[in-house]
């Protein structure tokens, strides 16, 4: 088995929001925090959002994946996973990455924003639509996310590898409330170690330039 460990720096411009599961006096939707109080990156929310970014890529490129969430139009084959079933996993496969919540360093505080829906037709904001949602303080942040995991031999492992950190550069944002200018990152690096030890940069490249028919992902 071939042990894949991937940390992920995140540096955010704006504050961050995605609900959680839990109640705050004065708040329409209440930030997710962990089971010790502190303000975190969920990790389904990372899981989710570095997914949907590989599938668009990969389609983008020719690539045959299938259409997330839906269980009916994702990988039901064992023998037949698209690249991002292999590496993020479906409702009937597990992933054989586990994602742990994204930690802020130094932790954060949090505030309380209103907003107002929006008319799409009439450009005019809509009556009684007044809200107020809970978002960490203004950027920069930083956060830190690990993802590890087991894969049977080393080229599934490199293909796991590849594959989040193409998703991670091509990530622009994270969370909830894009629109209004939440969770948009200035930037992410990602270290990586393959049974501890770092992976070459070049076979990370010959797949990325396979997926992507030859061009230069690396520098693009």
């Amino acid at each position: 088995m071939q042990h894949l460990r991937l940390e992920l720096h995140f540096i955010l411009d704006t504050a961050f929001h995605t609900t959680g599961n839990r109640w705050r006096w004065g708040a329409d939707k209440a930030l997710a925090m962990a089971p010790d109080d502190t303000y975190v990156i969920p990790a389904t929310t990372l899981k989710g959002t570095l997914r949907d970014r590989a599938e668009m890529l990969l389609r983008t490129w020719g690539q045959d994946v299938c259409s997330g969430p839906t269980p009916n139009t994702m990988c039901s084959e064992p023998d037949r996973l698209c690249p991002v079933c292999q590496v993020f996993g479906n409702p009937r496969f597990p992933s054989p990455l586990c994602f742990q919540d994204g930690r802020f360093e130094p932790d954060v505080v949090a505030q309380i924003r209103s907003g107002i829906s929006i008319s799409r037709q009439r450009h005019a904001a809509l009556p009684r639509r007044l809200f107020f949602v809970e978002t960490t303080s203004p950027g920069p942040l930083e956060a830190i996310a690990i993802c590890e995991g087991y894969f049977p031999n080393r080229e599934s492992a490199l293909l796991g590898c590849a594959l989040v950190i193409l998703a991670a550069q091509w990530m622009p944002a994270v969370g909830g409330g894009r629109t209004r200018g939440l969770g948009w990152i200035e930037k992410i690096k990602v270290e990586v170690t393959l049974n501890s030890e770092p992976v070459p940069q070049q076979q990370l490249e010959t797949l990325w330039r396979e997926w992507s028919g030859g061009h230069n992902v690396a520098e693009d």
